[in-house]
């Protein structure tokens, strides 16, 4: 739950796949305050984005080792009306094998139960994932919206 006790570690994966917008760092590129096994350099003072970021394996006791994004390549977000599989471009298409699929696919399915979209970013293609199907949606700008 929320009250997990795990912790980052070494990973940093977030840092990578997600942009920054207050240091200006876009999407699936290393942040320049990575600090290689460590975690970051301005922890401290870093963005606010960073600060409310969460990731999926941090806040889910359920999802094991394997599940963390260092050992993955994928960051989970889970938001109120999706999940978005964030894949490490350096692993591009790392989700479409097992066991990653079976379980990318179960959380699509669960995700629809609670009114939920599942969506895979791959070298910011976004992908939305169905019980049934993938439809790609290819590049979309920032303020793009999926209803």
């Amino acid at each position: 739950g929320a009250l997990s006790a795990r912790q980052c570690g070494d990973c940093s994966l977030c840092c990578k796949v997600m942009g920054i917008p207050e240091l200006g760092k876009p999407k699936d590129t290393d942040c320049a305050h990575i600090v290689p096994q460590r975690g970051c350099a301005i922890y401290s003072e870093r963005p606010q984005s960073c600060r409310l970021f969460v990731c999926n394996w941090l806040m889910d006791d359920a999802a094991g080792p394997d599940c963390k994004p260092s050992a993955c390549h994928m960051v989970i977000e889970k938001k109120q009306r999706s999940t978005v599989i964030h894949v490490d471009p350096d692993f591009a298409g790392i989700w479409k094998g097992e066991p990653y699929f079976s379980q990318v696919r179960a959380m699509a399915i669960a995700g629809l139960a609670r009114g939920a979209m599942t969506l895979v970013i791959d070298r910011l293609r976004t992908i939305v994932i169905l019980p049934d199907e993938e439809i790609d949606l290819g590049l979309l700008g920032p303020n793009a919206r999926i209803e």
